[in-house]
């Protein structure tokens, strides 16, 4: 994540057009919207589309009933035209900081349904804040969202002195570089948006805080584990916790039921997570540009030795399953040439060897769209694995316990419906014409 946390993004509304039309109204005419319809509708059918089964666009249609997908019966109760539309599962986000407070709350869940991300990870954000919209992280109309509410961290390390810059009112990057002296004393969001452990009695206390609210899962700071014991990049491109607690701090989460996610920064940092066997890592060695503003405090030079991950790596997370979430947004953005061709193999070492990716966004105010139409373009991704794991492997990784990213029998009733084949444009990712979350027509 940029220093500067703030972000904008244009929202736009997009104005679809069509006719969906209806085999069987019902007797009051005067129910002419199609929304009306479907909520009165014991089934409704879905037809007419080509729709995403992993591999391929084929034809079928989908019933819905009570927010689920169910065998199509000879004669549903309304039918809705989606010919002409190519659909797949609503797409997930793996490593959010949105929904992170009330006042930010809509504009997050517009970005989200504008880019038919329906399922979202956030990866650290304000405890206090976010409970008081928890309960608006699921269901018809809102985003579903797991939460591991603060991370866990060391001292004098990220994400502390993004936090406390928000809460002295530093948003822009200029105001945050300038202050860093207060920023650094302030503590004012300490044990809420992050909590810091330097001891075996701070896992134990700071982790019993932090579950006491009921976390989706664990967020821990791992970044360049490497050097810790230099003490180097405290305030910039290391910090994080001392990796020898990285074991503790797993197996008190695992004690609660709770998947860890790691951020990780270099190789050695991806290996710490394996020997612990974290569920997830929130972003590749290396995944960023630390090199092209000398007066970042996250500037740092990068080395290859850090960065590309070796096929026993790869091997290791493939047996544990271990995930990888790779970060779109930074596909969008111009890199160094070394920086790009590290990803780009570290990603084909994790596939050659089947350890799973996810897909994530991790720049505030933004959604996947352009970032992964670019990196599709860029050869990260080819099409097909970009949608695959996108609107399948992700949502199913953030909801395991449920049926989603799936268009099955069963399945949750929430899809999207494309104006044309992504797997032959896929720049058509940006241009959705009908959106259903559980069962109900959702609007931008």
């Amino acid at each position: 994540m940029r220093f500067a946390i703030c972000g904008a993004v244009a929202l736009l509304a997009l104005v679809t057009s069509g006719t969906w039309a209806e085999a069987r109204p019902f007797a009051d005419s005067a129910a002419n919207s199609v929304i009306a319809q479907t909520e009165a509708a014991k089934v409704t059918r879905y037809k007419g589309a080509m729709v995403f089964d992993g591999t391929r666009f084929v034809a079928r249609n989908l019933c819905v009933s009570r927010a689920v997908l169910v065998e199509c019966p000879d004669r549903p109760d309304a039918t809705v035209s989606l010919a002409g539309h190519f659909v797949t599962p609503p797409f997930g986000d793996a490593h959010t900081h949105h929904f992170d407070g009330k006042y930010t709350f809509d504009w997050h869940r517009s970005i989200a349904i504008e880019s038919g991300a329906f399922y979202a990870m956030t990866m650290t954000a304000p405890s206090k804040s976010t409970l008081a919209i928890r309960d608006q992280f699921s269901g018809p109309g809102n985003i579903d969202v797991a939460t591991s509410l603060g991370g866990v961290t060391g001292a004098q390390s990220h994400p502390a002195e993004i936090y406390e810059a928000l809460a002295l009112g530093y948003r822009t990057y200029e105001e945050q570089v300038a202050n860093q002296d207060r920023i650094h004393a302030s503590k004012a969001a300490a044990d809420d948006a992050y909590f810091i452990v330097q001891t075996p009695h701070d896992v134990e206390t700071k982790l019993d805080l932090l579950l006491a609210n009921n976390p989706d899962h664990i967020k821990v700071y791992l970044r360049h584990s490497e050097r810790f014991d230099e003490d180097w990049g405290k305030w910039g491109p290391g910090g994080g916790i001392n990796p020898k607690l990285l074991p503790l701090i797993v197996k008190r989460a695992r004690e609660a039921g709770k998947r860890v996610a790691v951020a990780t920064s270099t190789v050695f940092d991806f290996r710490e997570s394996l020997a612990v066997g974290a569920d997830v890592i929130t972003h590749l060695p290396c995944y960023q540009d630390t090199e092209s503003d000398e007066d970042s405090p996250y500037f740092d030079i990068a080395e290859e030795a850090e960065c590309v991950l070796s096929d026993e790596d790869a091997a290791r997370a493939a047996e544990i399953g271990m995930a990888s979430t790779l970060v779109v947004s930074e596909w969008a953005r111009e890199r160094p040439e070394k920086f790009t061709a590290w990803e780009k193999r570290n990603i084909k070492t994790l596939k050659e060897a089947g350890a799973p990716l996810l897909l994530s966004v991790d720049a505030y105010g933004s959604s996947h769209t352009e970032g992964l139409i670019a990196g599709v373009a860029q050869g990260y991704l080819s099409a097909l694995e970009a949608l695959r794991i996108g609107t399948m492997t992700t949502p199913a990784f953030i909801f395991p316990d449920r049926k989603v990213g799936c268009l099955d029998t069963g399945c949750s009733a929430s899809f999207i419906a494309f104006g044309a084949d992504p797997l032959k444009s896929f720049e058509a990712i940006g241009d959705i014409r009908f959106r259903l979350k559980d069962g109900e027509k959702l609007n931008p």
